[in-house]
């Protein structure tokens, strides 16, 4: 799922969770969110989650094989 994807970037970059929330614009408990599944990040606070964690979009949003 996206969210998960942004909780294991965060944690392999080891980026914390109120930084990104800060650059996105969105208060820890809208992040919290996006990590549980709850809502998601618009476009442009995806693209600045991937510039600041150093990933391609897909890294983000693609669907895993299973």
């Amino acid at each position: 799922m996206f969210q998960n994807k942004i909780a294991y970037w965060a944690k392999e970059k080891g980026v914390k969770y109120k930084y990104l929330a800060k650059e996105c614009g969105v208060s820890v408990q809208t992040f919290s969110s996006w990590v549980n599944n709850k809502t998601q990040p618009d476009l442009k606070q995806s693209f600045i989650l991937v510039r600041i964690l150093g990933i391609k979009i897909d890294d983000l949003v693609e669907e895993e094989e299973e």
